[in-house]
Formats: C-alpha cells, sequence, structure tokens
C-alpha cells in the first residue's frame, strides 16, 4: 500500500515545476514530480528514521543507487512529519526550477549503456553501490528471468544458444566483465565469459569491447558509433 507522507494543512503541492509534473497517483511512498520526455522524477520521503529527503531518480535505471539525493536531513526538535515534509517539498521546487528535465544526467550513469550492440534491445541496466550490470537481451528472443534451480542449457554457449549479453563493471577498481548468459538475473555459474577486458578498463570501455565481439560475431554495423563512445577508438589500455 502506497503511503504518502503528510502536509500541514492548506499547503498545495504544485502541479508543474519547469517541466516537472505532480503524479499523485506515483506507486512511490512520496510526493513525486516526473519529467516525462527525459525518464527523471523528483520525491519527497520522509518518516523513516525521523529524517526528511529529496531524491532525484533516473528512470531508466534500476537499483539502489538509481537516484540521487541533493537534500536530506533530520527531523528538527519539535518539528512534525507534515512540517519536515511541506520543508522537503519547498526545497525540491527549488531544485525542480533549477533543473529541467531534459537538462539534468545522473553523474554515474552510462549514457552508452542505452545504444545496445547490433541485434540487441537493454533488459536491464542496474546501478549499485559496488557494481554496474548491463543485461542486454537479442531482440528476435522472449525475455527470460531465472528460476529457482534452475539449470543453464547444456549446450555450447553462443549466440545460438544465450539470449543475454551481459557488460558488468566494479565501481572503484574498474574491473569488468563480458559474458553471455541464459536468461534475466543469471548467478555466476550460468554465465560465459566471451572476451577478457584489461584491468581497470571500466563500464564504457567494456561497453565497447561487448560491441566489437558482436560485430564479429554476426557481422552487423552501426551508421554511427555509439553514444558517448566515438572517443574510445584510440583506447589502449
Amino acid at each position: 500500500m502506497v503511503n504518502k507522507p503528510p502536509l500541514p494543512g492548506g499547503f498545495d503541492l504544485p502541479a508543474e515545476v519547469n517541466g516537472w509534473l505532480h503524479v499523485p497517483a506515483s506507486n512511490k511512498n512520496g510526493h513525486v514530480w516526473i519529467g516525462e520526455s527525459a525518464q527523471r522524477s523528483v520525491g519527497v520521503f520522509s518518516g523513516i528514521t525521523d529524517r526528511v529527503r529529496v531524491a532525484v531518480f533516473d528512470d531508466r535505471v534500476n537499483g539502489f543507487c538509481s537516484k540521487i539525493q541533493p537534500v536530506e536531513r533530520s527531523f528538527e526538535d519539535g518539528e512534525t512529519q507534515a512540517e519536515a515534509t511541506a520543508w522537503g517539498v519547498e526545497r525540491a521546487v527549488a531544485w525542480m526550477g533549477r533543473h529541467a528535465p531534459d537538462s539534468w544526467n545522473h553523474p554515474h550513469v552510462e549514457e552508452a549503456v542505452f545504444d545496445p550492440p547490433a541485434g540487441f534491445v537493454l533488459d536491464r541496466y542496474y546501478l549499485e553501490e559496488r557494481e554496474q550490470i548491463v543485461c542486454y537481451r537479442q531482440g528476435d528472443t522472449e525475455k527470460a528471468v531465472s528460476m529457482a534451480g534452475g539449470r543453464p542449457p547444456e549446450t555450447e554457449p553462443s549466440l545460438e544458444t544465450r539470449a543475454y549479453l551481459y557488460v558488468e563493471a566494479w565501481r572503484g577498481s574498474g574491473n569488468a566483465t563480458i559474458s553471455l548468459a541464459p536468461w534475466l538475473r543469471a548467478h555466476d555459474h550460468e554465465k560465459y565469459e566471451i572476451v577478457e577486458p584489461p584491468d581497470e578498463c571500466g563500464l564504457a570501455v567494456a561497453l565497447k569491447l561487448a560491441r566489437e565481439w558482436v560485430r564479429g560475431e554476426v557481422g552487423q554495423t552501426r551508421d554511427s558509433p555509439a553514444i558517448g563512445q566515438s572517443d574510445l577508438g584510440t583506447w589502449s589500455g
């Protein structure tokens, strides 16, 4: 059940701020505005451990770190939850006034992820505290999710037998893996590594190497470089 934080009597939420539209029916437990054209959203949340926070989400991304929190504080002495929530809304409105939906980008999201290798679609992009996980699926296959106790096919791993292409990078070290998998949410033993990226190469380079592998396997190319990767051609490790 959705539980919106209370507001003081007579406190009205703005219907629109600089291109952000209020969505009273949002399924988040907060007061939410969305930027429809940019798949971004802003929410005001309060009550958990007596804190109020403003969170800005990149709604294309899954995971704990798909958001930033430009404003957060504890309730002040004698302050009600409704008063703290109103304070958060005022800060959110000010933030939205400075950032239009089309002009804000999550600082840790890799835009090249959203331009899949030829023949693939993006199934899921997870941004977690320790790693980024990109799951591509061959565009002519049905989505498949790992089942408890499931076993990967006993066939030789290839694009003919594995529908998913995983590109994973550890945040911090930059080490990465590129592998095939039979389904979404595959465990490590269900993945088959197809490229060995250089140490500390990072996600952007790993994506480039994955594209090159797919191109070599299927012979499909793009008319132009992937988003954000036109300058990676000279990377030498």
